[in-house]
């Protein structure tokens, strides 16, 4: 089978992607010279881009896949908000799903870039959950949306959108729904009875207060989870080693052949969402953990958040020969 066949089959399938959503702001300059109040560089600012980050980015690499993405978020009213709102427009976003709430600030993730490598990040946001009211109004969006969807991701990245209570319901509601999920550490043991769970090395060994990063160790500590968590499918992925795949079926790691790494920035949002749509279709999971590096590593040789180039990822998918396993 062409890989690129795959594609045709899912292609303007509805996915709704919930979870929280920011602003990846970019400052990138030059250094010439020391400052002369500290011991610090001076950065000339050259240009400065925003972008569309977490569970937008998500979305964005959803919809390059060739579905048609629901983005389900909280962001606030402020001038970030807005330039969230006007960049979801201009990426032909669907913005029936997000709500603004003026108690709480848009996340603005600000990198600021020299010769393509990080120098500093810094984070303007709020953290706490929504209150009471809002997530009523969030959990009939999403469940409205939902009832024309058969896939829903979860993208949390400890922001306040999620928590225990909305967790819960989504996945209540929704039990005949392909549901999968990118974690972070406040939530983690609060996702069960889900299809797919992508946490990565650090996330999983932190929940399970281990420093152990052995395969056989994760390999332990996943089937716990999926026990514990009735998991179908656990992701984790490990950086430049690849990643690895648990299910009732199968436990392999999958190396990577990435060559270079300039900037890990967005590599698990485009993993989560190409993992969720081949889970979905139930390929193998030799393909999927293939298509997953192949996919994380052409992310991670670019600087700054980019979705998936579905054209670059099904011609090095070619080049790879990877419809071996499928």
């Amino acid at each position: 089978m062409r890989i690129s066949k795959i594609f045709d089959k899912i292609k303007g399938k509805k996915v709704i992607i919930v979870g929280d959503a920011m602003i990846d702001s970019y400052t990138l300059g030059r250094i010439e010279r020391k400052s002369p109040e500290a011991p610090v560089p001076i950065i000339n600012v050259e240009k400065e881009k925003i972008k569309l980050g977490g569970a937008a980015n998500v979305a964005l690499n959803i919809k390059s896949i060739g579905l048609e993405p629901v983005l389900c978020t909280v962001i606030g009213q402020d001038s970030e908000g807005q330039d969230f709102i006007r960049l979801c427009k201009k990426n032909n976003l669907n913005t029936n799903g997000i709500i603004t709430d003026s108690s709480r600030k848009t996340t603005n993730k600000n990198r600021v870039i020299v010769d393509d490598k990080h120098i500093v990040r810094i984070d303007n946001e709020n953290t706490h959950n929504i209150d009471k009211k809002l997530r009523d109004e969030f959990l009939e969006i999403i469940n409205k949306e939902a009832k024309t969807s058969e896939i829903i991701i979860f993208q949390d990245y400890d922001k306040g959108t999620l928590d225990r209570h909305i967790i819960n319901e989504i996945i209540k509601e929704n039990k005949h729904s392909f549901i999968s999920v990118d974690p972070k550490n406040r939530n983690f043991f609060n996702y069960k009875n889900i299809d797919l769970f992508k946490p990565n090395l650090n996330e999983i060994l932190e929940a399970f207060n281990s420093v152990d990063s052995s395969e056989k160790n994760l390999e332990k500590i996943s089937k716990e989870l999926s026990t514990k968590s009735k998991i179908n499918n656990i992701m984790i992925t490990l950086s430049e080693k690849g990643l690895m795949i648990q299910n009732d079926k199968e436990n392999f790691i999958s190396k990577t052949t990435i060559k270079e790494i300039i900037d890990v920035s967005g590599a698990g949002d485009t993993v989560i969402s190409l993992a969720t749509i081949l889970f979905y279709l139930k390929l193998p999971e030799k393909f999927i953990g293939e298509m997953c590096n192949l996919a994380g590593g052409i992310t991670c040789m670019k600087s700054g958040v980019n979705s998936i180039d579905l054209k670059e990822l099904l011609k090095n998918a070619e080049i790879n020969n990877l419809d071996i396993y499928l």
